[in-house]
């Protein structure tokens, strides 16, 4: 009996701990710099340029950005080994918020034009509240505006496509039913931390520029420490494949054969044959139509906040993020015992009725809002 409780709350064998664990850590540094920069570049475009500011930086700052990383990113994976190819992903974004934090923001008065030159130069009316008075603020604030769409970025990037791209080279099929579930609750933790973290040290430094460096203090470290726990387990993998031969102990490939590199065309080619996978990009896109909600749901949390509670906007919003996560594990870990229990095909009838659940939920949730 013991057995399998211990089974179904940590499903992972003796000799695959290490592997486990060093792997869920990058995730869970992760989302902890993702956490952190999420809600800092809110508060800074929306006490700065108004929430109102979040919907055209999403079409006209983000779009464009994540359009030229993707297609930068396809090109260097011509060029680079795996290893090399996260590094260089990696360490700009991190770079950047350092640098955003040691000089382009202690000096943004000096780099930055002001919202009366802005407003003259385009002849746009002080009094003016449309389209063009946002884009005169964004222009006259471009270093938030441009840290902003950075971490929007880094937020579609790094879980996607740094993390997710490697977990699934080195875990098999056969861990991956018991890795996958255990790694979200683990990461999980990285919001609350981060929540807590903000509340009770950053936002009580004297200024906002004081937290913003307590803030980027847990973010480089987070940095320093994907990169870290990257090369560790990268390293513990080639290890056990020495020792293993090509096969750890449970089938995961670790020698693979090395994959013919194609360019973005080409990838978008093979995608489209693909019946399997465009009906994954219909997914995909589906997902994607959560944004609308997204901006709206800031638009009416950031105005409110930063309107009535400027000075502790950031630490509301984290101990809301804290609850929430909190909320979501609790979720995560009723949903994560049946699948890994499921024998006899079950899941699937389970699977269905924890989306009926949740969109239930949720759809009862904002019925307020709607009458």
């Amino acid at each position: 009996w013991g057995t399998s409780v211990r089974n179904a709350l940590f499903p992972i064998h003796g000799d695959e701990v290490k592997k486990f664990l060093l792997i869920g850590s990058i995730k869970f540094f992760v989302i902890l710099a993702l956490t952190l920069t999420r809600d800092n570049k809110d508060t800074m475009v929306v006490t700065e340029c108004g929430a109102e500011a979040i919907a055209f930086l999403k079409i006209y700052g983000v779009l464009p950005a994540a359009t030229l990383f993707i297609a930068l990113y396809s090109k260097m994976a011509t060029i680079f080994d795996k290893k090399t190819l996260f590094y260089a992903t990696c360490i700009p974004f991190f770079a950047f918020f350092f640098l955003f934090d040691a000089l382009i923001y202690p000096n943004r008065d000096a780099i930055q034009p002001s919202l009366s030159y802005i407003q003259s130069l385009f002849q746009i009316s002080p009094s003016s509240s449309g389209a063009s008075s946002i884009f005169a603020k964004l222009f006259a604030n471009w270093t938030s505006a441009m840290f902003y769409v950075v971490a929007e970025v880094y937020s579609s990037v790094s879980v996607g496509i740094l993390f997710w791209q490697y977990a699934n080279d080195v875990v098999s099929v056969s861990q991956a039913k018991r890795f996958y579930p255990l790694f979200a609750q683990m990461s999980g933790l990285a919001p609350i931390l981060a929540g807590q973290y903000v509340v009770r040290y950053a936002s009580r430094a004297k200024d906002f520029e004081e937290s913003l460096h307590r803030l980027t203090r847990l973010v480089t470290l987070s940095g320093v420490l994907i990169c870290s726990f990257y090369k560790w387990s990268n390293d513990y993998i080639e290890k056990s494949a020495m020792l293993n031969g090509v096969q750890d102990g449970y089938g995961a490939k670790v020698q693979k054969k090395k994959k013919e590199k194609m360019s973005m065309v080409e990838s978008a080619r093979f995608l489209a044959s693909s019946e399997y996978l465009r009906l994954i990009a219909v997914l995909v896109v589906g997902y994607g139509e959560n944004d609308p909600l997204e901006i709206n749901e800031q638009w009416l949390r950031g105005k409110y906040l930063a309107k009535h509670f400027p000075e502790i906007c950031d630490s509301l919003l984290q101990d809301f993020q804290s609850t929430l996560q909190m909320s979501c594990g609790n979720q995560l870990s009723r949903s994560s015992i049946p699948m890994r229990w499921n024998t006899n095909g079950s899941w699937e009838t389970f699977r269905h009725w924890l989306v009926f659940q949740l969109a239930l939920s949720f759809f009862w949730a904002f019925m307020p809002f709607v009458y």
